[in-house]
This record gives structure tokens, sequence and C-alpha cells, in this order.
């Protein structure tokens, strides 16, 4: 087995004045705290390879993945489409890819972003996957001979909190890869998978920066000297927020959430975030015995593409007015007079189909089975990728049903594609709130928790 990591930015020579994604910001981008970057794993068996990419972008819809695929196919023909993983780390102080956020300004120019801007950033999409091309390069050029090994834990050191249910206290796991050198006891690199969403800055900040994601890897390669690589994917964390400014008063949390959402983090958040989940991903990374890692491996990998229909559930009580008010000016308003300009798009944000009244959006979910072997021992890793911004308690019944249970699943969130937070039809009809108005639909949570069970039934 082989491996090699890497990073490219991605950061553009104008970014000055560019819409930045993931708040209703009043202003674009007006200065710089940190580079993004896009950062790569390719791992090889036996000529069979595993790309996996890890972009600092708030979101990479299926069109953009798909794009991406095809360039890199084409120009490294040994790599499998079935077999590249795109992510988006999520965060929220990157460049906006679709153009719903191209009219900074407030709640009314994203609803205009959403019906009329799409399609306004290509030459940057096509800049950006020329970058991911000469990443690969360099990735093909680097691979060297390794062994592998996987751990997780809980972690929690009071850096997150559920936004809509405080009391939980919420315990997100943190995974980490290994990779160390065959005949060393000297790591390669770490692939870090936790929970939490990377808004430690504030919709008041206007700087571009990777978030917390971006300092975890400036971290590990400050406590490394650069000797060990890094690559973070975010797990189910569509409903876990960063705890920079509420306090951990959990009882009055629950009470006035408002004091969660209007967090106003600073840069100083951003960088304890990251330098804790680096410190306590080393540590674990450090804590696997020798004779947990495997020098052979087997790379399977299954897909399941399939169609997200727009509908609403039925049912009625006191927050059923909003839902159906957040459902009806999508389908009615936003989605009819989008959909002309997404069908005319490069890169749209939803892949969609109409039929009469009848509106449904494709994407995908993916599963990578990494299965090692050394002597008489053999254990298997299981990567999810799922479209979009899960919850915690749909990321919960994924690891309990997961056929080599918790420890040894993963599961990466905004991955190939994004069409909406995940959440369960329990949870919007009970709860409601502002995360249904950007989902494509109030069902998109169960559907694609149908999906990834599939994957184990089958």
């Amino acid at each position: 087995m082989k491996v090699a990591f890497g990073k490219k930015a991605t950061t553009p020579l104008n970014f000055l004045g560019m819409p930045l994604a993931g708040y209703t910001r009043e202003k674009p981008c007006e200065g710089k705290l940190d580079d993004i970057y896009v950062y790569g794993i390719l791992i090889e068996e036996n000529q069979d390879y595993l790309l996996m990419l890890s972009f600092d972008t708030l979101k990479l819809p299926l069109a953009i993945v798909e794009y991406m695929k095809n360039k890199i196919t084409s120009i490294f023909p040994f790599i499998k489409t079935e077999k590249i993983l795109i992510h988006a780390t999520h965060t929220h102080a990157s460049f906006d890819l679709t153009g719903e956020f191209h009219w900074p300004g407030g709640t009314l120019n994203i609803l205009r972003g959403i019906m009329f801007g799409a399609n306004r950033n290509d030459l940057y999409i096509v800049w950006l996957v020329n970058r991911v091309i000469q990443l690969i390069q360099k990735l093909s050029n680097r691979l060297e001979p390794c062994r592998i090994a996987w751990k997780k834990k809980q972690l929690n050191p009071d850096i997150v909190i559920n936004r809509r249910h405080p009391t939980r206290q919420s315990k997100p796991e943190l995974g980490v890869i290994v990779f160390k050198h065959l005949n060393k006891d000297d790591m390669i690199g770490i692939v870090t998978n936790y929970s939490c969403h990377p808004t430690t800055l504030s919709f008041k900040n206007f700087k571009l920066s990777a978030d917390f994601p971006g300092r975890f890897i400036e971290r590990i390669e400050q406590l490394t000297d650069k000797k060990i690589n890094a690559i973070y994917f975010n797990g189910p964390s569509g409903d876990l927020n960063p705890i920079t400014t509420s306090g951990i008063d959990y009882s009055a949390l629950e009470e006035e959430k408002s004091l969660i959402y209007d967090q106003l983090g600073t840069y100083k958040d951003t960088i304890k975030i990251g330098n804790i989940i680096a410190e306590e991903a080393l540590k674990l990374a450090r804590s696997i015995d020798n004779t947990d890692y495997y020098d052979s491996i087997k790379i399977v990998a299954e897909s399941n593409e399939f169609w997200v229909p727009m509908k609403d559930a039925k049912y009625f009580n006191k927050i059923w007015f909003s839902n159906k008010l957040y459902y009806c000016i999508k389908k009615v308003f936003l989605l009819k007079i989008a959909r002309l300009a997404l069908l005319n798009a490069n890169f749209p944000y939803f892949s969609l189909n109409k039929k009469g009244r009848k509106v449904k959006c494709k994407t995908i979910v993916q599963r990578f089975q990494i299965s090692g072997k050394t002597r008489n021992v053999s254990n298997t890793l299981d990567l999810i990728t799922v479209p979009g911004e899960l919850f915690e308690d749909l990321g919960n019944e994924i690891l309990e049903k997961s056929l080599f249970g918790r420890k040894n699943t993963f599961i990466f969130q905004n991955s190939q594609d994004w069409i909406a937070y995940l959440f369960s039809i329990k949870e919007y009809i009970n709860f409601g709130g502002y995360e249904p108005f950007p989902t494509f639909s109030p069902f998109s949570g169960e559907i694609v928790l149908n999906e990834v069970l599939n994957f184990f039934q089958e």
C-alpha cells in the first residue's frame, strides 16, 4: 500500500470584493485572515486508487463535483470516478460558488441570489479545478509505502453545542485515520473527522478564512515541524455549533437559543478550537499501537444515485404555518423562477427535473470500504458520504446501524453534493426553525438516511 498527502492554495488573486458564502452578510470580502486550500490524499493498493479531496468552501453542488471528477479521470485515467471523494469543510468565510450569495446586503438579497444569481463564478471554478489537477499530479509523484490504522473517541471539552437542543450536551466523535511509513515508526499523515459547524467567525466577519479546519491543519504542522500531513473532513454537524460567546449554561440556553445563534466569535476562537482538535487528534493518533496497523488493504466503493421529490409532510400543529410558508415560498416562487436560471447554468446548485407540477432533485450517497489486513488480523473501515448537513440524531442512527460498528464508521457530510440540511421529519414537525428554508425538501434527511441504510441491508 502507498499514500501521498498534499495541498494547493485556492485563494484567487482578486479575492477582494468577491462575495462570501454562508450568512446574510452586508458586505463582500474586505480582506484575508488566512488562505483557503484544497487538501488531497491519494491511496494506492495494487494499482487501485482512492482519491479524497477536502475544500475550504461552504458547499460543492453535484454539477461542480461531476465536472471535477470528469476532468480528473480524463487526465488521470488510473483513478476511477467511483473512487473519488470530494468534500466541502463548510467554512462560512469562503467564496460563493453557486450564486446564492452573489449580492450581499441581507435576507432579501439572498432570495434574489437564489432566483437570479446562478452561474456567476465559472472562471473561478475552472481555475479551482486546474489547481486540483496540479495537486493530483503532485500526489501521484509522491506515493510512498505505508501502513494504515484508525481510531475514534468522544470529544467535547466545551467547544461544541447542539444549537437546537443544548441540554443534550452533545459528545461528537473525533476520528483519525493514520498512515505510517512502512518500516519506520514515523507518521506520514492524519485524516481527521470531527463534527462542528465552521462558524467560529460570525456574520460580522468580512474577511476570508478557512475557519477552524484551517487552523487545525496549521497546528498539526506547528506541532510536528511539518513532518506530519493532515486533512480535515467534517462529520454530522448540521445542528452542532462551536461555543464561542454563548457560554455553557445549557439549561439557560435551552430557553434562550438566540445566545447560540448570535454568537460573535473572533479569530481567537477560530485558533482556539482548531488547536484543541489538532492536539487531541495528534494525541489520539499517537495512542494507536503498532500492532493495530495494516500494511495491505482492499478498497471497495458503492454509490446510490437517487431523486429527492419536493413535497411537504402532512401534519398540523403550532409551527405548521411557518413551515408551510417556507415550503410554499420555495416551491411556488423561488424554484419556479430559479429553475430557468438553473437549467441554463453551467454549474447549477441543484440538479433539477420537473414534470408537470412535480419537481425533484438528483443527488448521491457513497460508501468506501477500506479493508485492512496484516498476518491473521483484519478489519474494515467504512466511510459514508452524505450530500448535506446531517443532523446529530440521524448521524447517530447511521453509526448505530453500521455493519462494522461506530468505531469503524466515519461519516463525511457535505460530500459529493449539497442539497439540504438533513434532519428527521420528527425534528421538522416538532421544532421547525430556519433550516427547512434552504433545504430542497423536508424529506431530504429521511430519504438520504434510507439510502445510506440500504448499503447496510444490501
